[in-house]
């Protein structure tokens, strides 16, 4: 576990970080001494072990990779959280501003860090879709275009398409106090993209990036922010 310094992103870059939540018995006890005591009682209430583990190998991973731009120790890394649950670093670097997101979905995480504005990011193990769920997330145009895929194309295109709405949801902030279709996507269109509508407006949707992180079979994810002007640095 590297303890080096990290260059900050420039304001176009958003570093995104990637690993896997399964660790050994040795990290697993490293990443857990790294951990503030809240973190530690959060851990514990977690009905399953493998939630747990996860989790401290989440947080724990979280506040190394902070500590490296910080120039701290893990441990002194502290968290604050917005009205809405989003997490922000309450110590700052003395010449730029540090944002960042975190995801999970299985054994998968992924990190998102900007240098002074908001990001999202998301990544979602692809798994059977419940029948009702295409109802909640898609507006009426995506439903359509969703139902006019080929059987064999639906849950990837699902899970995409979640992972760019909860990646904008996230940079935003709000969580899902907006529902899913305040983000309106053109189904058609894979990889990086911008919503058809934001709130019901295409110039409100103009303003928006959607990167897609590197798709596999198992998973799907997207990095979002409110700019156009940025790209994906892939670190590790």
């Amino acid at each position: 576990m590297s303890s080096s310094p990290l260059t900050p992103p420039s304001a176009q870059e958003v570093h995104v970080w990637q690993w896997d939540l399964h660790v050994c018995d040795g990290d697993f006890d490293r990443y857990w001494e790294m951990l503030s005591a809240q973190e530690r009682e959060r851990a514990d209430k977690f009905r399953f072990e493998r939630h747990r583990r996860r989790f401290v190998a989440g947080r724990g991973e979280l506040r190394r990779l902070l500590s490296r731009y910080l120039r701290l120790s893990p441990w002194e890394v502290t968290l604050g959280y917005g009205s809405d649950g989003k997490p922000f670093c309450t110590i700052q670097p003395p010449e730029w501003r540090i944002c960042f997101n975190l995801s999970h979905s299985e054994n998968a995480a992924a990190l998102a860090i900007s240098s002074g504005f908001e990001v999202g990011i998301d990544v979602e193990h692809i798994r059977p879709i419940e029948e009702s769920v295409p109802l909640e997330v898609f507006s009426a145009r995506e439903r359509a275009e969703f139902t006019a895929l080929p059987d064999a194309e639906r849950q990837k295109v699902f899970f995409e398409s979640w992972a760019r709405k909860e990646a904008c949801l996230k940079a935003l902030g709000t969580g899902f106090t907006l529902p899913p279709v305040h983000f309106e996507f053109d189904l058609s269109i894979r990889g990086d993209t911008t919503p058809r509508f934001v709130g019901g407006e295409a110039e409100e949707a103009a303003h928006w990036r959607i990167c897609a992180l590197s798709s596999s079979p198992t998973s799907a994810g997207a990095v979002a922010a409110r700019r156009t002007d940025w790209s994906i640095v892939k670190m590790n």
